[in-house]
């Protein structure tokens, strides 16, 4: 797994990945530390379960039954938890596909994903791009799909960082509102003001270890890349995550296993996933994840690092 590596390098930041999921491994700044949780997944293959810096979809998150109903006709995607819901695209999602590498110069990698009709359960041969970049201290991602059959797509980028030590973090996010779940982690429907909440991050603070929530940023994909939250660490290292995408996932990482070797384990890194709302395509008040062969998917999100002053 730890073959085929792909680094890029650009003024201060380097960046490592692999094909098998089109993953991010590696990501520093000014040659410091390693900004995302990495993992050998020979010596603990129960590490790449946990989707570390993995492109997941053609839907991440969750969704209920694992059941989405297009142009009339229900469709069964993978249920992998439980049997209640379908996490990720269940077991065969992009984070468990070996993509093409298409482009690759010093500073940039295009990877690419072919998923056949019924792939995940889901219709449309579709065509999926995931572009990295580095432009100064930004990490960009660009990803692009096409189908031929309307189908449903939210696509989420799932590293774990870590800035310095992960008890230094302190979050903004500005969000309003959130989505409250139920018991299986499913969203209930209705949206909450994130007033007198934990889930409040419109001024900095710590995680709660319980936060596996999606933050709303707007009702619908925005044109151009805004920003979506600042996480900053220990010493003032600050990342600034620019999105076009409509809602956050903010999970603190409460289930990471405990590595042995390594420093990985319960709360030790954050995944903040700019992406659709989850379970969408059962909610139809939530913002539509639906694509056609004449609306196709685009998203781009920004990793920007600096120091705070």
């Amino acid at each position: 797994m730890m073959q085929n590596l792909i680094t890029l390098t650009s003024g201060p930041l380097t960046a490592r990945f692999h094909p098998f999921g089109a993953r991010l491994l590696h990501l520093s700044l000014n040659g410091g530390q390693n900004l995302v949780l990495a993992a050998d997944p020979v010596a603990h293959p129960v590490w790449y379960a946990c989707y570390p810096g993995a492109i997941v979809g053609p839907v991440a998150n969750r969704i209920t039954d694992g059941q989405v109903k297009v142009a009339g006709q229900t469709h069964q995607m993978p249920r992998n938890e439980g049997g209640a819901t379908c996490l990720h695209s269940g077991p065969e999602g992009l984070h468990a596909r070996t993509w093409q590498v298409a482009k690759h110069g010093a500073d940039h990698v295009t990877f690419r994903c072919l998923l056949a009709d019924d792939d995940c359960g889901l219709p449309g041969a579709r065509d999926i791009r995931a572009q990295f970049q580095l432009i100064d201290a930004t990490l960009r991602l660009t990803i692009s799909a096409t189908t031929d059959a309307a189908t449903p797509m939210n696509i989420a980028h799932h590293p774990y960082w870590r800035l310095g030590n992960a008890a230094d973090h302190r979050l903004m996010v500005p969000a309003d509102h959130y989505l409250p779940v139920n018991a299986r982690n499913l969203p209930t429907g209705m949206m909450a003001s994130v007033a007198n909440t934990g889930f409040d991050f419109r001024t900095p603070r710590a995680l709660s270890a319980d936060i596996d929530h999606n933050l709303c940023l707007s009702d619908a994909p925005t044109q151009s890349p805004q920003r979506v939250a600042v996480l900053t660490g220990t010493d003032g290292l600050r990342m600034q995550i620019k999105s076009t995408e409509p809602g956050l996932q903010v999970y603190a990482g409460a289930y990471l296993p405990c590595l042995p070797g390594t420093d990985i384990g319960p709360l030790a890194g954050i995944a903040l996933e700019p992406q659709g709302w989850p379970d969408a395509p059962n909610q139809p008040q939530f913002p539509s994840v639906m694509i056609t062969p004449e609306t196709p998917y685009r998203q781009i999100t920004e990793y920007c690092l600096d120091h705070a002053t």
